[in-house]
């Protein structure tokens, strides 16, 4: 398996990245080709052991920065180091591309050379959540800020396929993130495309979630627009720096709660584990021909090295082939499904 890795993107880019690379490549067994400028990678790799790795490098002289305007610049930057990467996995080089650099990017680059796929209408990305059993999955949180109700119901079947495919969890269990339980609470994006989820063969549909029951562990996948996902994750993740912060400033307050804090040494470590987004491997980009995978910014090795484990169980596990089926099976029930439906020429 040949998994392209964007070095050039990411906060950290590329002493982070192709460290990561490295991880990856020894932990999985797998060959990265390392996409950017040669010299640059080069350089990187003369500082680690790479034997008995299978590392290769593509040259790309371009980079798409993370202020750009990601459509203009996959057109203009015809040899970034993303466009490259996704002509490799287009062609058949590589069976999947990762990258920690602009998502909008990674997005258009997927779109324009590596395509949708077939009957899929918006790519959504997917990330894990954490929860008090583990984690769920959460789509989209990012790639589409403003949805159509049928397009919610692609996303049910695309996570749902992730959860299975992937997470090994036989019969996920997936609501739509709602301000209420009940039913009927919802503005009309959920209302109607509730609709349709309860109606769509192959998903165990339960209903409503509301923001403060998806920590407690009832879904397995979460729904919802790219714009209000994006909000939800972004407002977690400084909720848990938050809880971090304040935990280390009360136990280090006091000579008595300081040495409180060392006899529960063992479990605030076991607690920032659990709160590690870096063990999760990023999001994935559903919904394209083959599969991305776009890691966060401020990504470390540690991360990358994980986005790389997710993008080979990805690929092992024929997640692709697993959404195609999922999406062919709802888009043949026109009369429950006539909103996913393309019309008659």
């Amino acid at each position: 398996m040949n998994i392209a890795l964007d070095v050039m993107g990411g906060d950290y880019a590329p002493h982070e990245i192709i460290a990561g690379a490295v991880l990856g490549a020894r932990s999985y067994g797998v060959t990265v080709t390392l996409v950017g400028k040669p010299d640059v990678i080069q350089a990187e790799l003369a500082k680690h052991n790479t034997r008995g790795l299978d590392l290769r490098i593509e040259p790309a002289s371009q980079v798409i920065e993370m202020d750009e305007k990601p459509a203009k610049a996959v057109r203009s930057k015809k040899d970034s180091s993303m466009v490259v990467a996704c002509k490799l996995v287009k062609s058949g080089q590589a069976q999947a591309f990762v990258t920690a650099g602009n998502t909008g990017g990674a997005l258009a680059a997927g779109l324009f050379h590596i395509g949708r796929m077939k009957g899929i209408q918006r790519p959504a990305l997917i990330t894990p959540f954490p929860t008090r059993r583990g984690f769920c999955l959460l789509l989209d949180v990012g790639a589409n800020a403003d949805v159509r109700p049928e397009q919610l119901q692609q996303f049910a079947v695309m996570g749902s396929a992730y959860s299975r495919r992937v997470l090994g969890v036989r019969n996920p269990v997936v609501r739509i993130l709602s301000n209420g339980e009940e039913a009927g609470k919802g503005n009309n994006l959920v209302l109607e495309a509730t609709a349709l989820l309860e109606r769509t063969p192959g998903i165990n549909f339960q209903g409503n979630v509301e923001g403060k029951q998806i920590v407690d562990g009832r879904t397995d996948v979460v729904v919802t627009d790219g714009f209000t996902g994006n909000v939800l994750i972004k407002t977690a993740e400084g909720v848990g720096k938050l809880i971090k912060q304040i935990l280390v400033e009360e136990i280090t307050a006091t000579p008595i709660s300081s040495l409180g804090g060392l006899l529960a040494r063992s479990a605030i470590r076991r607690l920032s584990k659990r709160l590690d987004d870096s063990e999760y491997g990023g999001a994935v980009l559903l919904g394209l021909a083959n599969l991305v995978v776009v890691a966060h910014g401020s990504s470390n090795a540690n991360a990358i090295r994980h986005a790389i484990r997710v993008a080979k169980q990805g690929v092992e596990n024929r997640l692709i082939d697993e959404i195609q089926a999922g999406i062919q099976e709802a888009t043949q029930r026109p009369a429950e499904h006539p909103s996913i439906v393309t019309p008659p020429a």
